[in-house]
């Protein structure tokens, strides 16, 4: 047997834990996305920044007689790839189980398959579902932000 109390409280920390998972995972965007590197400042100190990965491009242009010629860009690898992100939309435990009051608390037990023979029908089941909904997340306004920063940057280099 199990409290219910201490039953909740275990499936409440699963589900945190997944979702601090997914978190971490888009938090992994910024390793995917930008290099670190290191600079002195006029003060001695060194400090990290954090800077795009960029690609270099070939971009086709116009002259001024008319004719195409081939010009290279940088373009920021985060204005190149949709930005998806995910969270945990909605769990749902379904699971059958038998409960009881002890010393004054709700304990629960799940019984075990039984089974009579082979042409009886079963008795109960300990039968468990576990539904979890990863859905999109809408990017965080900031993220929005930086993106189009680095989005009109590259317009500017096509104009």
């Amino acid at each position: 047997m199990i409290s219910f109390k201490a039953f909740v409280k275990a499936i409440h920390e699963a589900i945190m834990s997944a979702s601090n998972t997914l978190m971490d995972k888009n938090v992994d965007l910024l390793d995917k996305y930008f290099e670190e590197t290191t600079s002195e400042e006029s003060d001695k100190t060194t400090r990290s920044t954090l800077v795009p990965k960029n690609v270099i491009l070939e971009y086709p242009v116009l002259n001024s007689d008319g004719k195409v010629e081939q010009t290279k860009i940088q373009v920021p690898l985060i204005t190149l790839v949709p930005l998806s992100m995910s969270q945990i939309e909605k769990a749902t435990l379904t699971a059958e189980f038998e409960m009881e009051i002890i010393d004054g608390e709700l304990q629960l037990s799940f019984p075990n398959k039984k089974s009579d023979g082979v042409f009886n029908k079963k008795t109960k089941s300990n039968t468990g579902k576990l539904e979890i909904t990863i859905s999109p997340q809408e990017s965080s306004e900031g993220l929005k932000l930086i993106v189009e920063g680095y989005e009109a940057v590259l317009r500017q280099q096509l104009s």
